[in-house]
């Protein structure tokens, strides 16, 4: 067991207009797998296509605490991915916080 600050995670479900993931994905590799890859505060990230609701992109956040993921709201990129974003959602994502309890670490897998 740690004895540091609990790990912290998020799922999120973004929500774009009718039709138009595929433009919301194509925003977010513009802007966000550079800074996720450089933030020390990630453990894990892993976005999704949903397989249920063409429409929705599910994203998985593993953060090494609740600080981290709070800092990471601040990012530069993360904010031009909003900014980008805006007119291509339906509304605002929805967050859930998760506890993590398990996980395996992928290592090397890209």
């Amino acid at each position: 067991m740690s004895s540091g600050p609990p790990a912290h995670a998020l799922v999120l479900r973004h929500r774009a207009k009718p039709g138009r993931r595929e433009e919301l994905i194509e925003v977010w590799r513009r802007h966000m797998p550079e800074a996720v890859q450089a933030n020390d505060g990630h453990r894990a990230y892993v976005l999704c296509a949903s397989c249920v609701d063409p429409d929705v992109m599910v994203v998985f956040q593993h953060y090494r605490d609740a600080a981290a993921a709070q800092e990471f709201l601040g990012n530069p990129a993360y904010l031009r991915y909003l900014e980008e974003s805006g007119d291509l959602l339906s509304g605002p994502p929805e967050v859930e916080a998760v506890e993590p309890l398990w996980s395996k670490a992928a290592v090397g897998d890209d």
